[in-house]
């Protein structure tokens, strides 16, 4: 299917969202991701394809890929910065299952840098269901502008069981967890962000008591722990 691109919009500074509207109707669950086609000369060693979470959520009807841009950036990256306003990317497959099962249930989100676009998904989707969703999310970026950091406060505003606690120009470490989940047996831990934080983070919380089965895990690659 082909989703034209309508909108582009800054989050934080080298961090853009893409809007696309959809040929015709999409259907995924918020924390899912979809398989992106962008043909491009010259490509990289990867090639013109990726695979990006759906920022947006299912009751926006469009599909969003926020991404960060770095100085050397891949060549998809660069095609996809590039992308006029109308013209078109394509995508194949939605797949994931970083998804809320239970509504009911006390969750803690843990994201780095722009792995926390799943959880603006899952969040925003609960908002239009009328969910409140019990959630305390701890979000480290790598300085103070954060992207959503509006969308986030608005929503503490209208769900009093949502709490944030941003972290800048540090790491989310043992004592901030304990500070803000005293209860570490009882809350699902959702984990989103670069491959070696999210490892890092899984084997850090097991070690503090969390049940492995309490754990889900969504990673990225290309990107550092600090992204």
């Amino acid at each position: 299917m082909k989703l034209k691109l309508i909108e582009r919009k800054d989050e934080a500074p080298s961090v853009e969202s893409f809007i696309f509207e959809p040929q015709a109707e999409l259907s995924w669950k918020a924390g899912q991701f979809f398989h992106y086609v962008l043909h491009h000369e010259p490509s990289d060693v990867r090639g013109s394809d990726r695979w990006f979470t759906v920022a947006s959520a299912p009751s926006e009807k469009h599909a969003m890929i926020t991404t960060r841009f770095d100085d050397e950036g891949s060549s998809f990256k660069r095609a996809l910065k590039a992308l006029p306003i109308g013209e078109s990317i394509e995508i194949s497959d939605v797949d994931g299952d970083f998804t809320i099962d239970d509504p009911s249930a006390e969750y803690v989100f843990i994201a780095g840098g722009i792995g926390v676009t799943p959880f603006r998904s899952i969040l925003k989707d609960a908002e239009a269901q009328g969910a409140a969703l019990k959630v305390t999310l701890l979000y480290s970026n790598r300085d103070e502008h954060i992207p959503y950091r509006a969308e986030f406060d608005a929503l503490t505003q209208k769900n009093p069981n949502f709490a944030i606690h941003y972290v800048t120009g540090g790491r989310i470490d043992e004592d901030c967890i304990r500070k803000f989940v005293p209860d570490l047996a009882k809350p699902l831990f959702y984990l989103s962000g670069p491959e070696p934080m999210v490892e890092s983070f899984g084997k850090k919380l097991t070690d503090m008591g969390v049940p492995a089965a309490h754990l889900k895990q969504d990673w990225f690659p290309g990107y550092g722990i600090d992204a």
